[in-house]
């Protein structure tokens, strides 16, 4: 979740003479009579809520589009739109008619700022929590899904934005993305199933993202694993009706044939890499990264940071200045999260996650946050509360009494998968990888350990070219391999000439 931003932009509807626009106030008996009990109503008793146009529906051939349509609010999440979304996203998934699912955000600027926590200080605790329950079930039956989704990032795509998108499998950055989650400056901590997503990321870079809430903004979010794909923002009405006649193939949906169809037709419409391209986030500021945020304790990170920055570090003193205004309790559960995200599956992390949030809607840290920075707009530190003593132990349900509507949240949680592949909802690992080659991958190419590489040294330009054959030519491989292999190998000795390479 992260705090909703405003624009004036004027709504973008994008039509074609193959779409079929269906609003909300249209959903067929069937689909609302199939909204998971937990979904009740639960009125938040704001204005947005009784938008019946807050989410669009549209079938285009095969695909099945959803367009987030709060353009003045940056397409915030709240209740309203939740409750449209489950029942019907999850009515498509179980139709054979439907192939893909397409989630966008009209406007122009954002697919979606987060949710709109400004409206979470008007309801007491047990409502607030009740939203974040809604809101992860959501996120769960996405990271879930039986059949491919395709996300365009187009924009602001923070928070609750982020938790629609990053356990797809085929995530659009464009241009204009702004990828973050920062809920550490407004006193909460990265939900939404991010510690599964950041853990998963590179190196410490979703430490680092999880603790400071810093932004992947445009090309940087591909080449950091945010996204999978680098679209143009003006090539992406073509690609949702490319995307659309995708229905013409045999029908493998769900299957890595079909993953690989679509793989292959959105890198149609990717873009070279922009001009003078460098990594804000490579080199050395990576180095810094992995240094310091490879610790167990927030006081550990800072004791390494600062150490870092007195010996000149200039992007470390920054990140001390960056940490400073953030939520201290937020931090230290963000670190713990993304430390225990790496070990647990998709179905556990959401289970943590609502936990985690029911605890938080009582501190008051949360609305201090929210209150300073979204509704007061102040851009200084917030009074956090002092977290040096705080056991993070409590915010986890492992060990903790699990209140009695808590627990039958998970029960029904547990249902939504009971007659699918425990893999398809409990993996630990994402089933499909669309993306650019991961660190790992070319570690283990690098020492012999992968299948394909052989107990032989390479040299830089070698292992460049592997991974361009094996990834077809995608654009960013080669700009993807040279960073981690510039930071991350050196010439063997004796071996000067020929310049072969091991991993350090």
């Amino acid at each position: 979740m992260s705090a909703a931003l405003h624009s004036s932009r004027p709504l973008l509807t994008l039509r074609s003479s193959w779409s079929v626009r269906v609003t909300a106030c249209s959903m067929p008996l069937r689909a609302k009579i199939t909204n998971p009990a937990f979904l009740a109503k639960a009125q938040m008793a704001t204005a947005a809520s009784t938008d019946p146009d807050d989410v669009l529906f549209e079938v285009n051939r095969a695909a099945r589009i959803v367009r987030l349509n709060r353009p003045r609010k940056l397409n915030a999440l709240n209740e309203s739109m939740i409750t449209k979304m489950t029942p019907r996203i999850t009515e498509w998934g179980k139709s054979d008619a439907a192939k893909l699912l397409i989630i966008r955000g009209e406007g122009g600027k954002a697919l979606c700022a987060g949710g709109d926590v400004a409206a979470l200080l008007e309801v007491p605790p047990t409502k607030s929590s009740a939203f974040f329950t809604y809101e992860y079930t959501l996120d769960y039956i996405l990271a879930t899904y039986p059949k491919p989704i395709v996300t365009f990032m187009d924009g602001i795509t923070m928070g609750g934005g982020a938790g629609l998108c990053m356990h797809t499998p085929f995530r659009i950055a464009t241009e204009k993305t702004v990828f973050a989650m920062p809920e550490t400056l407004i006193g909460f901590y990265p939900d939404v199933g991010a510690s599964f997503f950041l853990s998963r990321l590179d190196g410490e870079l979703g430490t680092y993202l999880a603790v400071t809430g810093e932004r992947l903004t445009g090309f940087d979010a591909y080449i950091a694993g945010a996204a999978t794909h680098f679209v143009p923002s003006e090539k992406l009405k073509d690609l949702e009706s490319r995307l659309a006649e995708l229905d013409a193939v045999e029908d493998l949906t769900g299957s890595r044939k079909y993953n690989a169809v679509i793989n292959n037709a959105i890198d149609d419409f990717q873009s070279d890499v922009p001009a003078d391209y460098e990594f804000f986030y490579g080199g050395d500021k990576r180095k810094t990264i992995d240094a310091c945020f490879k610790f167990e304790t927030l006081e550990e990170i800072t004791d390494a940071l600062t150490e870092a920055a007195g010996a000149g570090d200039e992007f470390a003193r920054t990140t001390l200045d960056t940490m400073d205004l953030r939520c201290p309790l937020s931090m230290k559960v963000a670190l713990a999260a993304v430390r225990k995200g790496n070990t647990i599956d998709i179905l556990e992390t959401f289970k943590n996650d609502m936990f985690i949030a029911s605890k938080f809607m009582n501190e008051p840290d949360f609305y201090t946050g929210v209150s300073y920075r979204v509704v007061q707009k102040q851009n200084g530190r917030a009074k956090w509360k002092d977290a040096s003593n705080v056991d993070v132990a409590k915010y986890w349900p492992a060990g903790n009494e699990i209140p009695p509507a808590l627990q039958t949240t998970f029960d029904k949680l547990h249902k939504l998968g009971a007659d699918r592949p425990a893999d398809a909802v409990a993996y630990q690992e994402y089933p499909f990888q669309n993306g650019l080659p991961t660190e790992k991958e070319v570690e283990r190419f690098v020492l012999g350990e992968a299948k394909d590489s052989g107990p032989f040294l390479a040299t830089k330009e070698e292992v460049t070219q592997h991974f361009l054959v094996e990834y077809r030519g995608k654009v960013g491989v080669r700009e993807k391999v040279s960073e981690i292999l510039d930071r991350k190998t050196k010439i063997v000795r004796g071996h000067e000439d020929d310049k072969l390479i091991n991993w350090v």
